[in-house]
């Protein structure tokens, strides 16, 4: 690549963030979703994926919109599936170019990503070997390494402040659509602005109340929503004009959380906010974040809970639930001698979802079906495979929800099985050798946070650090694209700015 090229890629860096471009895009987005057709999809994914090797900052930037979203505008129009992906892919090899590192560059700031690069090599190569398709192998590499590009990307790139205040504002406002939509899912039950599909899930009785939003999934969107509200308070007055706006909207967004009843991401982002206190030395900061807990509760959980119980009283959406789901007269006859108790459990489900944790009835459908089954059904197949592990797309990883795996009908594993547990997937799939690697990728990664002079951002990266270390005992949570972004994000954002002296912070 000629030096002409690389100047080009580097203006192409450096060119301001438009957010007139971003709205074009949103309003593609739009069209994608009036004329659902996958061609369509395909279309505009080329238009964007142009536009962002032309405006590189609204690339990156453009993926904080689409990755919040990407659930429902992918069931939507199909066609938009690998539009993230490509653009990743493209801000990559842009990064390579315009960077050009030196092996001493990329020795000393990227030598903990070797570990995790070779922990999906023994993943691959083990799949491989237990009988799991190629596809399958690189569909479940994608699923880690995607979002991992982010890293290199983020540390190559020329942060200014501007970039900082347009990352936080671009994510309150997804996150402002995503918990008044939240808010309106919960009201109708269900019923308005989400697909059809979406709307004729088979939910259990203990996530039906729960708020999925746009993302799909109320931890995901859980974990997201908490987030954007904890970015929130990097702006300042002067940074903003509507600052005063500020409160409301982390009010709402903090809201909207507490619907979710994410207890996994409750605990996890608990145990990282009290890490960051730690090496921040700024324990009076948990007071805001206690004071916004008490009037979201007050202001948005505890009225939306009472609508709710309203409209079901009122049988606003019986009629079409009649209709969804017919029911025997015995059946609704219980239905409506157990309503005074669902009201009930509506109004007091948050604290019950933390009572029920640890009760004999969890815990033995837990064993029978759920968490502890699959650690200790993990386990099972390990002792089996304990080297190298079944390998990728074998156990309740991302693959295996579209690919079928080898060795369930073995081991009497449901089809539908997802880990929710990302040290026991790690474990099964990459055996001893595989998460030994792992475990090394994070020594080396916390290692590194800690040897950078102590800061905000720094202390930040150790508290994501933390959040995810706990996360992973709930959740697959480096599948988890939402997280992955703002994770990835700001630990490309720590090597760049310490690498390269150029921002404050």
């Amino acid at each position: 690549m000629c030096d002409k090229n690389k100047i080009m890629i580097g203006v192409r860096f450096l060119k301001p963030f438009d957010y007139r471009l971003l709205l074009i895009h949103i309003g593609l987005l739009g069209l994608a979703l009036l004329f659902p057709s996958p061609l369509f999809g395909y279309i505009i994914t080329g238009i964007i994926l142009v536009t962002s090797y032309f405006y590189v900052k609204n690339g990156w930037l453009f993926l904080l919109v689409f990755f919040p979203l990407r659930p429902f505008l992918t069931e939507v129009n199909g066609g938009l599936l690998y539009l993230g992906d490509l653009i990743i892919i493209l801000l990559f090899f842009m990064s390579l170019i315009y960077a050009r590192p030196s092996f001493e560059h990329l020795r000393r700031n990227y030598l903990f990503s070797i570990f995790f690069i070779l922990m999906l090599g023994i993943g691959f190569f083990s799949g491989l070997l237990t009988g799991i398709s190629l596809v399958a192998g690189i569909f479940q590499i994608r699923a880690f390494l995607i979002m991992f590009l982010l890293i290199y990307i983020a540390s190559a790139y020329p942060w200014e402040k501007r970039d900082i205040k347009a990352t936080i504002t671009v994510s309150l406002a997804v996150a402002t659509l995503l918990s008044v939509h939240g808010l309106i899912e919960k009201i109708s039950m269900r019923h308005w602005l989400l697909p059809e599909t979406w709307e004729n899930w088979n939910l259990a009785a203990a996530n039906a109340m729960r708020i999925y939003g746009l993302i799909g999934n109320p931890n995901v969107l859980a974990t997201y929503l908490i987030i954007v509200f904890f970015m929130s308070f990097y702006l300042k007055p002067d940074m903003i004009r509507w600052y005063k706006l500020l409160p409301v909207i982390r009010i709402v967004i903090l809201g909207a959380f507490l619907l979710t009843y994410s207890r996994g991401t409750i605990l996890a982002f608990g145990f990282g906010f009290l890490v960051f206190l730690f090496f921040q030395k700024k324990w009076r900061s948990i007071v805001p974040v206690f004071i916004y807990g008490i009037v979201a509760f007050a202001l948005i959980y505890y009225p939306t809970v009472i609508a709710v119980d309203y409209i079901q009283e009122a049988g606003f959406f019986q009629e079409d639930t009649e209709k969804e789901k017919p029911e025997s007269s015995e059946l609704k006859k219980d239905t409506e001698e157990n309503s005074s108790s669902k009201t009930k459990k509506q109004n007091n489900v948050f604290i019950e979802r933390f009572q029920e944790m640890f009760s004999s009835a969890t815990l033995q459908s837990s064993l029978e079906w759920g968490r502890l089954y699959v650690v200790f059904k993990g386990i099972e197949i390990f002792l089996d495979h304990p080297v190298i592990g079944t390998g990728f797309a074998t156990y309740g990883d991302s693959a295996t929800k579209s690919y079928p795996s080898p060795i369930y009908e073995e081991y009497g594993v449901p089809d539908n099985l997802y880990t929710d547990n990302q040290y026991i997937e790690i474990l099964v799939e990459t055996g001893v050798i595989g998460t030994v690697l792992f475990l090394t990728f994070l020594v080396f990664l916390i290692w590194k946070l800690f040897r950078y002079p102590p800061s905000l951002v720094r202390n930040l990266g150790l508290a994501m650090t933390a959040v995810m270390l706990v996360a992973g005992l709930f959740y697959n949570i480096l599948e988890d694209k939402t997280f992955t972004l703002y994770y990835y994000l700001l630990i490309g954002y720590i090597i760049s700015i310490n690498s390269h002296k150029k921002l404050e912070t």
